[in-house]
């Protein structure tokens, strides 16, 4: 096998493979990246037997073949290479020697035979969305994802489509919730849980193309650009009932500029120990005092607001806060808390509030 290609080109798209290696399994061969030369391209296929991702792109190519590299080792390589193309070559002691004008560097293979076949499910059920509707899903809901796999169930985002028209995505750790709600042609219905990995390697390429086609097919996901491609083994666990969390009223709301409150709360964050993460939020007329103690100090802060609410005294976890806040794109921003033991409930406004909701339970400081 023998081919040459621009630098950048080949970076970029190992970038979209690379993330799904697996240097943790027993299974060698799934911390390569299958390298095929053929028909004018070169195609990289990196997978974990969950998730799989697969690439092509135009390149000269000598000789057509197929190898295995180390994926983050060769990412590296291309990396710091100094020339924009260079020549990559296998040898007869199965090595790819990459040549660049002042120099070349070997590292060793696998053969392409020894890489798993990809699971090619049947019976897609394939539908077009708009990038930015899928990034914005995906954005506003994979911080609070949960990491543990004891409640698989957690572990992904969820999307429901059962409803004609909308397309809905949720995720929770069990201790906080966003739901994010967009307009979709979904005749077909249906509903699924996407796991987070899978959800992190679609952002990396998901604005090559201002349209994606998604399918759905027995346990598998697929995601295509026409160019690169996610194919996710489903989660296979019943999703919690999300619409039990959300309130039935949204009292005591209060208005306030987000990014003077994420400063606040930055700020007081600076004194929390990785053991007392919440701060103490009083709740008054027309501000918001925030208080943090911790082994290591104490801050006191105060945001003005807006809003005829009740006084009440509540602790939250200040990055689950930060983290909430964020992922809003408006400046100003509702608060609702019902009482001393309720959830903040933060949304846009009372029209906007289905549109995306975040919803964060209380803690005791």
């Amino acid at each position: 096998m023998k081919f040459s290609v621009d630098k950048a080109i080949f970076l970029k798209n190992l970038f979209y493979v690379v993330g799904i290696v697996d240097n943790r399994s027993s299974m060698l061969i799934l911390s390569h990246v299958l390298i095929e030369a053929k028909d004018e391209k070169i195609y990289l296929t990196a997978t974990d037997l969950e998730s799989s991702v697969y690439t092509s792109f135009p390149a000269k190519i000598n000789s057509e073949g197929s190898i295995c590299v180390p994926g983050k080792k060769f990412f590296d390589i291309i990396d710091k290479l100094p020339e924009d193309e260079a020549i990559y070559q296998t040898t007869e002691n199965a090595q790819l020697e990459v040549i660049f004008n002042k120099g070349k560097t070997k590292i060793k293979t696998l053969p392409g035979d020894d890489f798993p076949q990809i699971p090619k499910p049947e019976d897609f059920i394939f539908r077009t969305i708009k990038s930015e509707i899928l990034s914005n899903l995906i954005n506003k809901t994979s911080y609070c994802v949960s990491n543990d796999e004891m409640r698989k169930n957690l572990t992904g985002v969820y999307f429901d489509m059962t409803n004609p028209g909308k397309i809905k995505a949720i995720s929770t750790d069990g201790h906080r919730m966003s739901l994010v709600e967009d307009e979709l042609e979904n005749s077909i219905i249906e509903a699924f849980i996407l796991p987070k990995k899978a959800t992190s390697e679609i952002k990396k390429f998901i604005k090559e193309s201002d349209v994606l086609n998604i399918g759905v097919g027995k346990s598998f996901f697929v995601c295509d650009n026409g160019q690169t491609s996610i194919l996710s083994r489903l989660i296979d666990v019943k999703f919690p009932d999300y619409s039990q969390v959300v309130p039935n009223n949204f009292i005591n709301s209060f208005r306030v500029k987000k990014n003077d409150l994420i400063a606040a709360l930055q700020r007081i964050g600076v004194v929390l120990s990785e053991k007392s993460k919440g701060a103490k939020i009083t709740i008054n007329h027309n501000n918001l005092e925030i208080r943090s103690l911790s082994e290591t100090g104490e801050s006191v802060e105060s945001v003005d607001t807006v809003g005829d609410n009740q006084n009440i005294e509540i602790g939250f976890n200040v990055k689950y806060l930060i983290e909430a806040l964020s992922s809003f794109e408006n400046e100003e921003l509702n608060i609702s808390i019902n009482d001393e033991v309720s959830p903040a409930c933060i949304y846009v406004d009372e029209k906007q509030k289905d549109k995306q909701l975040a919803i964060i339970m209380p803690m005791r400081v």
